[in-house]
């Protein structure tokens, strides 16, 4: 088992092998802020999941495994 940094870091590699990035919010908790993560498509540098930074380490995970 995986602790939440230690997860947060390998899907950050794993995303990053694939072209993508892993932003996490740092505001405070708003409409179009939810407080979770982003995933970014490097090469557009547009937003591919999360817009409103509602996803959590978990639906990282999974949109992940469905990309492969």
């Amino acid at each position: 088992m995986f602790t939440n940094k230690a997860l947060e870091q390998r899907l950050r590699r794993n995303l990053m092998k694939n072209g993508y990035a892993m932003h996490k919010s740092h505001r405070n908790i708003s409409a179009d802020n939810l407080g979770g993560y982003m995933i970014i498509y490097l090469n557009g540098n547009y937003i591919v999941a999360g817009s409103r930074f509602e996803l959590s380490l978990e639906d990282v995970q999974e949109w992940l495994d469905a990309l492969h």
